[in-house]
């Protein structure tokens, strides 16, 4: 199979890589050694018949190291299967937990849904404008016909008798923001305001890609600068919720259905350090609420993920 990488933690990747074979040999290494002398000769007096001599060396040492990224980590996963450390996970798969409980890192099969918080903070932000402009646009035919009716009809003496009908329902076509709220275009500004407020509290600028299995979703957060290319053109290429399956390998880090209990606060403080983590503890079950595991996830650090061709 050929792998279309799409994202790919490189650094954690070698840094795995390094262990797992004890060096990493997989690279071209070009090495150069730059040196730069300059000479700025300026004479002195004349009757000193002095020589000022300002001598410039610049030595540049540049080791760079230009791994072959993609075959570095199709050899990097396909030792690790071959050691048998890595759970193979497909829509099929069902009763994880086991093999959860004995292997470290996992790779899921399945078809993905991107969830990109940036995008979606943006379009409540902007939500009431386009609907407004998505209605004027929709309805922009039958605006010019009225308004086209309007103006014969004014101009017209045996049709005058209809300017009031034909005012009133240019009227009513014109009225975008009623239009838009019967269509559910437009929504209360505050309510929308609230909302992106909370994502970006509980969420900030989180990318996240979600795999549903037999019993489970996977989860990972990922992070922006690992994609090989601009994630709203990949969210354009493959849908927010992709037609074609996706591969996402990676470390297990959350997978437990019982999950831990909210952290408990003293119901009376007797000392700023015990208020400083009563108030901690608070926080803490907030922050829960946003990005708190579900019973049955699997949150995974992701390493790489690709489409096999």
């Amino acid at each position: 199979m050929i792998k279309n990488i799409i994202y790919l933690d490189e650094d954690k990747m070698y840094s795995l890589s390094s262990q797992l074979f004890e060096g990493v040999t997989e690279y071209v290494l070009n090495e150069k050694n730059l040196e730069k002398s300059e000479s700025e000769e300026q004479k002195g007096y004349i009757s000193s018949g002095k020589i000022v001599g300002d001598i410039l060396k610049n030595s540049e040492r540049n080791t760079e190291k230009k791994f072959l990224n993609d075959y570095s980590y199709t050899l990097f996963e396909k030792k690790l299967i071959e050691e048998d450390k890595v759970i193979i996970a497909s829509y099929q798969s069902s009763n994880l937990e086991k093999l959860m409980a004995e292997k470290s890192f996992i790779k899921v099969t399945a078809k993905a849904t991107f969830n990109d918080i940036d995008s979606i903070r943006n379009t409540l932000d902007n939500f009431n404008r386009m609907g407004k402009a998505l209605t004027y646009v929709t309805n922009y035919e039958n605006i010019k016909s009225a308004k086209e009716e309007l103006s014969r009809v004014q101009k017209s003496k045996n049709e005058r008798s209809r300017i009031s009908e034909v005012s009133t329902r240019l009227k009513d076509i014109s009225n975008i923001d009623k239009q838009a709220s019967e269509t559910g275009l437009q929504y209360d500004e505050e309510f929308l305001n609230d909302l992106s407020f909370l994502l970006e509290y509980g969420f900030q600028s989180q990318l996240e890609v979600q795999m549903k299995l037999s019993n489970n979703i996977a989860s990972a957060n990922l992070n922006r600068d690992f994609f090989r290319e601009s994630e709203d053109l990949i969210i354009r290429r493959y849908s927010r919720q992709t037609e074609v399956e996706f591969t996402l390998f990676g470390i297990i880090t959350q997978y437990k259905k019982d999950q831990v209990a909210p952290s408990k606060s003293e119901v009376d403080p007797q000392t700023i350090k015990e208020a400083i983590m009563n108030m901690v503890a608070h926080v803490t079950n907030l922050e829960a609420a946003f990005t708190g595991r579900l019973i049955n996830e699997i949150i995974i650090d992701p390493i790489a993920l690709y489409t096999e061709l």
